[in-house]
């Protein structure tokens, strides 16, 4: 995926008081559009002959896992992100990246696995932590009803994309 990627000028991320634009900064959502920088579609927003970019696209395509390097570049500070997560109509949108990165992810370690599964490589431990999910330190105890449906859902996902690259794998170690 080539995405538009620049780094925005910061100072056009907070007024001038320093109190950073949570959702004004978004072309979809501002009130004044003079000061919207980012869109938060799936991809880049011509709007009057100005290109927002898809600040989605950006956050996918950096694959940071943390996301501290996604908000200290992209927005003014890790505060400015935590700002960002705590507003409810962002907090939605920040979910489905995050969604739509782990999945991402998995999928990249999956294919990884399967590529490394014939070689003498030691890379197959780095690919299986990230397929499984090695990064998230979730609390002790079970996990949530929602957690659950969402990880049945992301591993329905999975196994539908690579089932038959499993079965093949499993067949040639039999051989």
């Amino acid at each position: 995926m080539d995405v538009f990627n620049p780094v925005v000028d910061k100072d056009l991320l907070s007024n001038e008081n320093d109190v950073p634009f949570t959702q004004s900064l978004f072309i979809e959502h501002a009130y004044d559009t003079s000061k919207a920088v980012y869109s938060w579609g799936n991809k880049d927003k011509k709007y009057k002959g100005k290109v927002y970019p898809s600040l989605k696209c950006i956050y996918i395509e950096m694959e940071d896992l943390t996301e501290y390097q996604f908000a200290t570049t992209h927005l003014i500070s890790w505060k400015h992100w935590k700002k960002f997560e705590g507003n409810a109509i962002l907090k939605k949108h920040i979910d489905e990246w995050r969604e739509e990165l782990e999945l991402k992810m998995r999928s990249q370690a999956i294919r990884s696995i399967i590529e490394q599964s014939t070689a003498e490589s030691g890379g197959y431990q780095a690919a299986r932590y990230l397929a499984d999910k090695g990064w998230d330190k979730r609390g002790a105890g079970r996990p949530s009803k929602e957690e659950k449906e969402k990880m049945q859902a992301m591993d329905d996902k999975l196994s539908e994309r690579y089932s038959s690259d499993i079965t093949r794998m499993n067949d040639f170690r039999k051989k």
